[in-house]
């Protein structure tokens, strides 16, 4: 029986590399793209998350503005907010 699983997790982590093997290739340029690119935005960050701020706050606004008229806010749209609000948070 211990035979068998040891065969078993052989086969799987050589089925795991062989389906790897098709998109490798392709992955070495692709990581080395967005190596360049990474450098580039670099640059543009305080923008960037300025206009991330500002998408925020417009979230935030049409999220909140629907309190007035009675109406439930959906649980999804809390949580897709509250999830994006804390992806702007640093961590260190």
């Amino acid at each position: 029986m211990i035979r068998a699983e040891r065969v078993a997790s052989l086969g799987a982590a050589l089925s795991a590399v062989g389906t790897l093997a098709c998109c490798l290739p392709l992955g070495i340029p692709a990581a080395l793209g967005l190596i360049g690119l990474s450098a580039v935005l670099a640059v543009l960050r305080p923008w960037l998350i300025a206009v991330a701020v500002v998408f925020l706050g417009i979230g935030l606004f049409s999220l909140y503005r629907g309190q007035r008229t009675c109406q439930r806010r959906s649980r999804l749209s809390m949580v897709l907010f509250s999830v994006s609000a804390n992806g702007l948070v640093p961590i260190s």
